[in-house]
């Protein structure tokens, strides 16, 4: 899996440095994907898009498969949070798939279809998915910060409390997604692939505020994710040389040996860190990819570059819905393990 993903990416960087050869007879229209002059363009992105997709749906069915096995380790906090990231990535390949590849294979654009009440559910219904992710994968950092520095408090994500939890996260995103349909207007302009926000439809004051709001919470979780993880690695530093210095002091080996196994962190730890931690990181690089790549590229290679990055943009938006099994199936070992036992079963009861 890790190998598609590399794969995936170097196909997607080789075209977006491809030279530019329309006619200047079609210089009105060069940035239209849809366009003759960007037939090339148009289905190597529906192509790219589509088995992107495909192999979004796969990963993350398997991941759910050796989830629901008895031989996973995964505490049952770590499983319904992961899970959580897993039903928002399978639900925002909806909008994937009824707003961006339909529109793309669409001759003509239509501006009476972006006023359509489905049109803007599901545009608002990438808004909805994309703070859920953006929510619960916070959320996931928070659990690992538990788990590892602060254990006392690990009895929450037993309770009814973090049941509770997870529907408020779910309420903030359905809230904040209703309130941007209230107060703007979310389209995706299929000629560049570009997805607009306007938020004048009721009033500029109000949807000032609105957008205030939401770069400061786009630009906030991401950057509390990553204080949390420094605050991670730093008390795991933190107790290795404060265990280390004590038995530099010749401490009694009995007291040693309990501060040592005190402090140690097991490999399912590590694991579970590990997998939220690149989850956390490729989240965030996605939101920097979105908000500056396309505007960069233009100024790089001029407005020509717009569609192969916006190309690019959107393959990013797709892939992080499979960053999740992808890290999972290459760090974990058992993973693959459970998931070639089901593969095994499943051939046994086929033949």
């Amino acid at each position: 899996m890790g190998k598609i993903i590399v794969h995936s990416y170097c196909i997607m960087v080789l075209f977006l440095i491809l030279p530019f050869n329309c006619h200047a007879e079609n210089t009105t229209n060069v940035f239209d994907i849809r366009d003759e002059c960007n037939t090339v363009k148009k289905y190597v992105a529906v192509v790219l898009f589509s088995l992107l997709l495909l192999y979004g749906i796969v990963s993350n069915i398997l991941l759910m498969v050796v989830f629901c096995s008895h031989d996973n380790l995964y505490s049952r906090a770590f499983i319904f949070i992961t899970s959580q990231i897993i039903i928002s990535g399978f639900l925002n390949f909806i909008p994937q798939v009824v707003i961006v590849l339909v529109e793309i294979l669409n001759s003509k654009s239509s501006d009476v279809y972006h006023s359509t009440w489905i049109h803007r559910i599901f545009v608002s219904m990438n808004t909805f998915l994309f703070f859920a992710t953006l929510h619960f994968t916070f959320l996931l950092a928070i659990n690992r910060f538990v788990a590892i520095s602060l254990p006392q408090f690990n009895a929450f994500f037993e309770s009814l409390k973090f049941y509770f939890l997870l529907i408020s996260l779910w309420l903030l995103s359905f809230v904040i997604s209703l309130v941007e349909f209230y107060y703007c207007i979310k389209t995706f302009n299929a000629s560049n692939l570009q997805w607009t926000l306007n938020c004048i439809k009721r009033t500029p004051e109000s949807g000032a505020v609105f957008m205030k709001f939401y770069h400061f919470w786009t630009a906030f979780l991401p950057i509390a994710m990553f204080v949390v993880y420094i605050a991670i690695f730093c008390g795991i530093r933190h107790k290795r040389n404060f265990s280390l210095h004590n038995h530099n002091k010749r401490i009694s080996g009995m007291s040693t040996r309990v501060e040592i196994k005190a402090t140690k962190i097991s490999s399912y730890e590590w694991s579970t860190l590990i997998q939220a931690a690149l989850t956390c990181s490729f989240m965030e690089i996605e939101i920097v990819i979105f908000n500056f790549l396309p505007a960069f590229a233009v100024k790089l290679f001029g407005e020509k570059a717009n569609i192969s990055s916006r190309i690019f943009v959107n393959c990013c938006i797709i892939l992080n819905c499979t960053i999740l099994p992808t890290i999972h199936f290459i760090c974990n070992k058992q993973a693959r393990n459970v998931l070639k036992q089901k593969c095994l079963f499943l051939k046994s009861k086929l033949c």
